[in-house]
């Protein structure tokens, strides 16, 4: 089973490339983050010529999470809270999640006090997959260790100790960061040298539960999305599963 995260920033602006990306890798699961339209908005036709059933989650400009199956979708969930940053599904036998954490804006601000709030409630809503095969893909707006962000000892945000040490907790629970390791997932868009220099950070994630970490095959970012024509400042991020 292949299953692609991807921080589309606008699924309107980006359907293009969405559709390059399913057309070269045909994933089984897709899911979406920051898609930024209303449910009624959304175009699903895209995705419904392609054979996929659709679970959606929109807000009008802003947020908007979504998972696309070439399974039924099952025990679609997506009241973990108020605003559309979280939809959960059950899919070709795998529990899957699509998860936008809150960017935070900046230490000490009102938002990123919302954001602490969102990591330690989304740490009890993993423990209940404790012992299924769960996979949960996104942007989780934090970049978890040192060489994920743009100099060993930037401390700023998304890289303050409070937010790391909530992902931590996430890990030390048993579920796995299986993209450790493999490179960063954003790069700025105001400066376009970022991204050949490489300069970024690695804040879209796979989490996997014990029982999914058992049947994980690879995981890589899929760089080659940021290069297309009007690039998400995101990359994709794929998880294979063995069947």
């Amino acid at each position: 089973m292949k299953i692609i995260s991807w921080n589309v920033n606008s699924i309107r602006a980006r359907i293009d490339s969405v559709m390059t990306v399913i057309h070269k890798f045909s994933p089984d699961v897709l899911l979406l983050q920051e898609t930024r339209v209303e449910d009624h908005a959304f175009p699903v036709e895209y995705f419904d010529d392609l054979g996929y059933n659709v679970a959606l989650k929109g807000q009008k400009g802003r947020n908007g999470v979504a998972i696309f199956s070439k399974h039924m979708l099952e025990e679609v969930r997506g009241d973990f809270c108020s605003e559309a940053r979280y939809l959960e599904a059950f899919t070709g036998g795998v529990f899957v999640a699509s998860v936008y954490v809150p960017n935070g804006q900046m230490i000490g601000a009102e938002q990123y006090y919302h954001k602490l709030d969102f990591l330690r409630d989304l740490e009890k809503k993993f423990a209940a997959f404790q012992a299924e095969v769960f996979v949960a893909g996104g942007d989780f707006n934090v970049a978890p260790h040192a060489p994920d962000a743009p100099r060993p000892d930037y401390d700023g945000i998304m890289c303050s100790e409070p937010e790391r040490s909530l992902l931590k907790n996430i890990r030390d629970a048993g579920f796995r960061d299986i993209l450790e390791q493999k490179g960063l997932t954003w790069w700025d868009y105001r400066r376009s040298s970022n991204f050949r220099q490489d300069v970024g950070f690695r804040l879209d994630h796979f989490y996997l539960s014990p029982k999914a970490c058992g049947i994980f095959k690879n995981g890589e970012v899929l760089r080659f999305a940021r290069e297309l024509p009007r690039p998400s400042d995101h990359a994709p991020i794929i998880c294979e599963l063995n069947p």
